[in-house]
């Protein structure tokens, strides 16, 4: 009871946590000023990136496919589909999207909910990895501006970087003596042993497996950058793909890294966006107003339709 009680109150914390943080941001930016650059945004730009949201979608169901059909035997498209908007319909409004772990299992009558759950921790990570390495890579050149870094010490930084975030994967995942020693050193160690737990199930997959979901993944990572990339272009006035690509994957790395105050990151891809975006001279309302229209397309509408194929189901 106790459990529950604070569960409840831990949501209701996040629920108000989101609110509030969007509320600070409209007016630390000005109502007029978001509402203005609202109707001076670029449709074309905004069409665009509206229009990337049926490859978007399509690329999280053929990952879904591919793990679906690997592990579980399921080969039928409308199943595959169901799990996919259910999972996002439960993901939308509960902490840390926990809800779409559970949700995707509802259309597999057959199969553990586990299981499920444990695919859909794949199916995370990887794309997950992807923000790691580029959005990571970003932030250090970004750091150039603020700490007046030189090109060499930028891309030394770069490099040692991405090597201490791929390490881990050859050391846990490799079968050499070093990997081994390695891996027996973390699961000594409390927190890291539990971690190594949850993911340990990676190793079982078929290496050709792993690879298409990985190659899935980056095409996807680029598919919603590239969405926010128009976003930002239709609400600035002006098109610099590199500039603003760059800027998308600062946002999503931020949102990565930021703990989950709120319920679908609401308020903290807003508010990274807004600062990124003013330090590089541009309005708040810009990054306000990308990173909202983002939300709205990329994950309200497919939760809506979710919720009523659930609906239509139950």
């Amino acid at each position: 009871m106790e459990k529950l009680v604070r569960k409840r109150i831990v949501n209701i914390a996040k629920i108000a946590i989101g609110l509030g943080l969007l509320i600070f941001l409209i007016y630390y930016i000005e109502p007029s000023r978001i509402k203005e650059t609202f109707l001076k945004a670029n449709k074309i730009y905004l069409m665009i990136g509206f229009l990337l949201l049926p490859l978007n979608l399509y690329l999280q169901y053929f990952k879904w496919r591919i793990l679906s059909q690997k592990y579980f035997g399921i080969k039928s498209d409308e199943k595959i589909w169901l799990s996919l908007f259910y999972g996002i319909s439960g993901g939308i409004f509960t902490p840390m999207k926990s809800g779409e772990y559970f949700a995707r299992a509802l259309p597999y009558k057959d199969v553990k909910v586990l299981d499920v759950i444990l695919a859909t921790l794949v199916d995370k990570l990887i794309p997950i990895y992807f923000v790691v390495i580029i959005g990571g890579s970003f932030f250090i050149v970004y750091l150039k501006s603020l700490l007046s870094f030189s090109s060499i010490s930028i891309v030394g930084l770069v490099l040692i970087y991405n090597i201490l975030v791929l390490m881990p994967l050859y050391f846990i995942f490799g079968k050499n003596k070093a990997s081994l020693k390695f891996s027996v050193w973390l699961n000594s160690k409390k927190y890291f042993g539990k971690v190594l737990d949850r993911i340990s199930f990676l190793k079982q997959m078929n290496k050709g497996t792993l690879i298409k979901v990985a190659m899935v993944s980056l095409i996807y990572h680029l598919t919603f950058t590239i969405q926010m990339t128009f976003m930002l272009s239709a609400y600035s006035g002006e098109f610099n793909f590199i500039l603003f690509f760059f800027v998308a994957n600062l946002i999503i790395f931020a949102q990565i890294v930021i703990p989950p105050i709120a319920f679908g990151e609401v308020g903290v891809r807003e508010g990274a966006a807004v600062y990124f975006l003013q330090n590089l001279g541009f309005s708040g309302a810009v990054g306000f107003n990308a990173a909202l229209s983002l939300f709205f397309v990329n994950l309200l509408l497919p939760s809506i339709v979710g919720l009523l194929l659930l609906l239509k189901r139950n």
